[in-house]
């Protein structure tokens, strides 16, 4: 999808109910439990996530290009009373994270953005004990074909090659494959 429907869908879509990812739920108990938690949410579209996060304390780095979907955040952080735990911006991820996303961060999530330069950094931006969080649309038992799926077994190479990382969670049917990782040291 271009950038210019992103935006008009994005303006259009309601606001965001505060929601952990979809991998995660019944393994929220697998995120660290220390102060000063931070986390990461790449391609945060309107930030039911990054809400999420932050209202479990995290200091959130949220990015997206879509100018719309962060103005959108930001006004539903304050609305919250989440602004000084949301840090949103725009910013273009496809293949390669702005400079200035620096790890290490207790929780990472991506979701519905397939980018697989992307998704080979982000376990090395994990703190001991962080936690990644992946899903995407899957060719596995899709309905119909898209260009946007990973390849069956994409997302499970990805787990078994990322580095000083254990796997909690991979999963891939209906058209969608999840991981979620934990870094081991």
């Amino acid at each position: 999808m271009d950038g210019s429907r992103w935006e008009a869908r994005h303006r259009a879509a309601p606001d965001p109910v505060p929601r952990p990812p979809v991998g995660l739920v019944g393994l929220e108990e697998a995120l660290p439990r220390r102060a000063g938690r931070r986390a990461l949410d790449v391609a945060c579209g309107l930030g039911a996530v990054s809400l999420w996060a932050a209202k479990q304390g995290f200091v959130v780095d949220a990015v997206d290009r879509s100018a719309v979907a962060i103005s959108r955040l930001r006004e539903n952080a304050v609305a919250l009373g989440l602004d000084g735990l949301v840090r949103a911006r725009v910013a273009d991820v496809a293949g390669a994270l702005p400079a200035d996303v620096i790890g290490p961060y207790d929780l990472v999530v991506c979701q519905r953005f397939r980018d697989q330069t992307v998704l080979r950094l982000l376990p090395e931006l994990l703190c001991a004990d962080g936690v990644l969080v992946v899903t995407v649309l899957s060719a596995a038992g899709a309905a119909a074909p898209s260009r946007f799926a990973a390849g069956a077994g994409e997302l499970s190479h990805l787990a078994r090659t990322a580095q000083r990382c254990e796997v909690l969670r991979d999963v891939e049917g209906n058209g969608e494959a999840t991981i979620v990782l934990r870094r081991t040291g």
